[in-house]
C-alpha cells in the first residue's frame, strides 16, 4: 500500500517513513521506497552495495 503513496503524494510518504521507518520491517521499508530516488531511499534502507 505504502508503495504507491509515493505516486500521488511522494511528501505524505517521506513524512510518514520518517516518524515511523525505524519501527517498520526492513522488507516493508523496501517497499515503500522502492519508487523514490536513490538518495532519497538510501535516507531509509541505507547502502546495501
Amino acid at each position: 500500500m505504502l508503495r504507491y503513496v509515493g505516486d500521488n503524494d511522494e511528501a505524505a510518504l517521506i513524512a510518514f517513513l520518517d516518524e515511523h521507518a525505524s519501527r517498520m520491517a526492513r522488507v516493508a521499508v523496501r517497499a515503500a521506497t522502492e519508487k523514490l530516488d536513490k538518495p532519497v531511499r538510501e535516507r531509509y534502507v541505507g547502502r546495501t552495495h
